[in-house]
């Protein structure tokens, strides 16, 4: 998921903060037939925006979306960090308009490639994994990557997409071997300096999510820009350290890749992200994890070019996918919290989905962020 212009898995074409006032949230014109589901609905929801600073007309709007219960939290893409005291106001519009549950506000900062607090807005830069692993103990680690967590937590965020815990299969490997994103080849590597890296965030009251399951290591192809077929390439060892830290109860939560693999799929060329079988057969059955699964954006072209948006989102919560992530980058769509939660409450009600799953959903979610200082 990255890509050294933007290194994001997405590409756009900005109680609440203190001095700005909301204006009330126009209701919906969707269907409105069992109103007790939308709040669960959109707990599962994560959004990406417009804008670089709270003021901006998007931001504000998805403030309200928080505020009623549409939204459950927020991502920031590269396009957001525009200055530190515009991150900054962000983040405290987002902490603030949470109702009924405090909103996950995302980022993704592993270091080296992949860090949005960076040199640019005057943070300190953090290697990338594979220099850490080369010149640091798992101990040293620790207090490089307690300074990263201190960086995330100062700056507003709650929820950091990373540790990459991919195997470096093959060095040239688009998305992760290219930038030095994986600690090593090995698992026993990659798991001991992941620990490190959830530990210090941990220490700082802060969630983290494993990235990419089941590995990206192997890949040929980069899925933010089509289907990617792993059957070939890509082998069981790539499992173990998502296995390693299912086991240890370190992991808080786990992205899927949208990628593909016969093994993986129910149907024919069926990714990942959109796998019953590979959700929840592999990860929760095979491997144990209990923890909340999140999807890479669904505005990724893997999905995107294969998929209607609202498709993709019903088969990923029926797979058992319990947050959404949507970049809302490739079609900006204001009402698309509304229209995404009158979407799954259809496919709940025509057995598409079954309700459980959504309230399954949403204990993970609450569980997730009950472990936020």
């Amino acid at each position: 998921m990255t890509r050294k212009s933007d290194l994001t898995r997405r590409r756009f074409a900005g109680g609440l903060a203190a001095g700005v006032a909301l204006a009330p949230l126009a209701a919906p014109h969707y269907a409105r037939a069992d109103a007790g589901l939308d709040p669960l609905i959109g707990e599962m929801l994560m959004l990406g925006f417009l804008g670089a600073e709270a003021s901006a007309p998007w931001s504000q709007r998805l403030a309200r979306q928080i505020s009623a219960g549409q939204v459950g939290g927020v991502v920031f893409l590269g396009h957001n960090f525009k200055s530190r005291a515009g991150v900054a106001s962000l983040t405290k519009l987002y902490n603030a308009a949470g109702g009924r549950y405090r909103p996950l506000v995302s980022l993704d900062q592993e270091g080296g490639a992949v860090q949005r607090l960076g040199k640019k807005l005057g943070y300190t830069s953090i290697p990338r994994a594979r220099q850490v692993a080369q010149k640091m103990s798992a101990r040293e680690a620790k207090s490089l990557y307690l300074s990263l967590a201190d960086m995330v937590r100062g700056a507003g965020f709650n929820f950091n997409l990373a540790p990459v815990v991919d195997l470096e299969i093959d060095p040239a490997n688009p998305v992760v071997g290219k930038w030095g994103r994986a600690w090593g080849r090995d698992a026993e590597t990659v798991t001991r300096f992941a620990t490190a890296f959830l530990d210090a965030h941990h220490d700082r009251g802060l969630a983290c999510s494993l990235k990419h399951f089941p590995g990206h290591g192997s890949s040929r192809g980069d899925s933010h820009d089509g289907f990617v077929d792993i059957t070939g390439t890509w082998s069981r060892a790539e499992l173990e350290p998502f296995a390693a830290l299912a086991r240890s109860r370190a992991a808080d939560a786990v992205m899927t890749a949208h990628l593909y693999h016969s093994d993986f799929a129910g149907r024919a060329d069926e990714p990942v992200t959109l796998s019953h079988r590979a959700i929840e057969g592999v990860l929760r059955g095979d491997l144990g994890f209990a923890g909340a699964v999140i999807t890479d954006d669904l505005d990724m072209g893997a999905i995107r070019n294969r998929y209607p948006l609202q498709e993709a989102v019903v088969r990923a919560i029926a797979a058992g996918s319990d947050i959404i992530m949507l970049s809302n980058s490739a079609n900006p769509d204001e009402e698309l919290p509304a229209r995404t939660i009158a979407n799954v409450k259809a496919a709940v009600a025509d057995g598409r989905i079954k309700r459980s799953r959504i309230e399954q959903a949403e204990a993970r979610v609450a569980a997730l962020r009950a472990k936020l200082a």
